[in-house]
């Protein structure tokens, strides 16, 4: 049995239409400009997305819809939490991709800190506790985050 895996295809990449409505940490990396593609030289913009919803994760995606780089670009290096959806569409175009922002509703808000939270858990548990010293704030960030103490 051969340990090496095939390169994905560009089909396996994540699209909009993929993610519609669904709520989002997205983690906008770089606007990159020059990108070649079937119809010339385009922009986009790097993000990395954990889909709440389906628990999955996709790295290095590009955007290259405008309203999704526009939300994304001033964002670079922060997280957004949001979920996608679709704006107007104006005559004779498709209705582009939009961010609808999800920080105003408490539920979106706690499923992503309970996932954040969880995350930073198990980072924490991974770590040999014979190594690990814990102040008094660690155990306390650790308290309030819900794991087991030391």
């Amino acid at each position: 049995m051969s340990t090496f895996t095939a390169p994905a295809s560009s089909e396996a990449s994540v699209k909009p239409a993929d993610l519609q409505g669904h709520l989002l940490i997205i983690s906008p990396v770089e606007f990159k400009t020059g990108i070649t593609t079937s119809l010339g030289e385009a922009d986009a913009i790097e993000v990395n997305i954990v889909d709440l919803d389906t628990n999955e994760v996709h790295n290095s995606v590009l955007f290259f819809n405008v309203a999704l780089k526009s939300s994304l670009k001033p964002n670079i290096g922060k997280q957004v939490l949001a979920r996608i959806g679709q704006g107007v569409a104006k005559p004779g175009k498709s209705a582009p991709w939009i961010l609808v922002n999800a920080t105003e509703n408490p539920a979106d808000v706690e499923k992503a800190t309970a996932y954040l939270a969880g995350n930073i858990v198990s980072a924490a548990a991974a770590i040999p506790t014979t190594e690990l010293e814990v102040t008094p704030e660690i155990q306390a960030l650790i308290n309030k985050l819900g794991a087991k103490p030391f």
